[in-house]
Parts: C-alpha cells; structure tokens; sequence
C-alpha cells in the first residue's frame, strides 16, 4: 500500500506502508489500520475471506478502492506445514502435519523424529492439486475477482518445481516478481518485469522434503528436525485429541499421501 505522496506523480514511490493483516486485532487496530488505508493512493491487498471480520476483503472494499492481487499459495510445497484453525503460537507460524500424524498415533517424541521420513506423497494427488487450484486462479481472476491471472504461471512452475514455494504462503523471488510487475503496471502504466535477484526474500521457514532423510529444520531460526518435534508435540498437548484429528484429516499433508499412509 502506497501512501499519498508527491513522489508517486513522479514516477517514483517513496513510500509504503504495509502489514500483515493476520497480526491485526479487530478491538484495538481497526481504527489506527483505517487511517494508514485513508492515507494511500493506491491499496494493494491479497484476498481474505469473511473470517477475518472486518479486515476481510469484502469489508473493506465497500469503503476503499482495494486492487485484489492473487493469494499465492501452493498446497503442494512442504505440504507438512500447514495452518491450524485456532492459531498457533506466533513464532510457530505452521503446525507439522507430519509430526502430528507420528503423534495421534500414539509416537513419542524420540519415535516421532525416528520415523519423520517413513511416508510418501502421491505424485498424482499432487498434480491433481496443482491444476484444481490453477484453475481457481483462472476463475477469480475471469470473474474479476482478482487483478491478473496467475493461473499459468503457477500451474507451470509447480508441476516442474514444487520447491520453488518454500512453504504453502512462501513463493520464491521470481513469483514475488509477479505481483511487484503488476503493482507497477497499475500505479504507473510500466509494462516492465521486476526482477528481484539474491536469496529469496520468504526463505525465512523450511522443513525438510518427506522422505529425504535430511533432519535441517529452520523455524524462523536454526531449529533441526528434534527440536521442531519438540515444539510440535508440545502445542499438541494443549489441544483436544478430537480437534487434532479433524485438522488432520483436512490437511493438505494427509490429502496428498500415498493411501496406504492415510491409516486414520
């Protein structure tokens, strides 16, 4: 979100403002949040649902003028990590559906991270999940939901890389390109590609791909596979056996395994 500033009539920005709206309290940031949207020129915002009250999309736009850039997720990178209804705490960020599938069936920790690897996905789940949600991308985007469609760009990289996501919410650079490509064309009328070169910017959370052996586990920081165990099993004491189940069963982890591993 660009806020109002000369500059921007220069053909430069030079200023902007931006934050996650998962991190936003209803009761005590709406109006601070309302204010930095009255002060923009332009508002770039990706998709939320009606679940987020009055940071959703559909509420907000029935007072600001929002440019409705693509959600990019993959349900198919590290498909382990995923979200959990409730939350988790904040530096958790994913819960590992892989290590919560070890714990409802009765494994310790040690046992847990011995068997971590033990398990495959299902090459053809997984291409069947990269063209429905090509698809869905193509839809919002020919129902004017969205500003572009994204829809082949992404259904080429993820059948040739599933690694190009770091995690379902973490694209790579190139795929960060996109959106910056399209904030440029509509604030500007610039037709240019952005190319952002280095590391990846959202490389910040990976966990190991299933069945490779590799025990490195980064959770915003060094964590190595134990001690991601560790953190799991713990948050999965706090929670009801019944809830766990339900959020495993619907998770894009136990979706995608082979069947003879969907033993729940």
């Amino acid at each position: 979100m660009t806020k109002k500033n000369s500059a921007l009539h220069q053909g430069k920005i030079t200023s902007v403002y931006n934050t996650p709206i998962y991190k936003l309290n209803p009761k005590t940031q709406l109006i601070d949040f309302m204010h930095q949207l009255d002060g923009c020129d332009h508002i770039f915002m990706q998709y939320h649902s009606e679940k987020w009250g009055p940071f959703s999309t559909a509420s907000l736009s029935q007072y600001f003028d929002l440019t409705v850039l693509p959600t990019l997720e993959s349900r198919v990178s590290t498909p382990q990590l995923g979200y959990f209804s409730d939350g988790v705490p904040d530096s958790m960020v994913y819960a590992d559906y892989r290590f919560l599938h070890l714990y409802l069936q009765g494994h310790n920790i040690v046992q847990s991270v011995q068997q971590y690897h033990q398990v495959s996905l299902c090459p053809q789940k997984q291409i069947k999940m990269v063209r429905d949600d090509a698809q869905k991308y193509k839809d919002l985007f020919e129902e004017g939901k969205v500003y572009i469609d994204y829809s082949e760009i992404y259904e080429h990289a993820l059948l040739n890389d599933t690694e190009c996501f770091s995690t379902v919410s973490h694209p790579n650079n190139h795929h960060l390109s996109i959106l910056l490509s399209a904030i440029l064309y509509k604030v500007f009328n610039l037709d240019k590609k952005v190319e952002l070169n280095g590391n990846d910017l959202l490389k910040n959370y990976i966990a190991p791909q299933l069945g490779s052996h590799n025990n490195d586990y980064y959770m915003m920081r060094k964590t190595g596979l134990n001690l991601a165990g560790k953190i799991n099993h713990c948050f999965f004491d706090s929670q009801n056996q019944r809830t766990l189940l339900k959020e495993l069963l619907k998770s894009n982890y136990y979706l995608s395994l082979e069947s003879k591993y969907q033993n729940l």
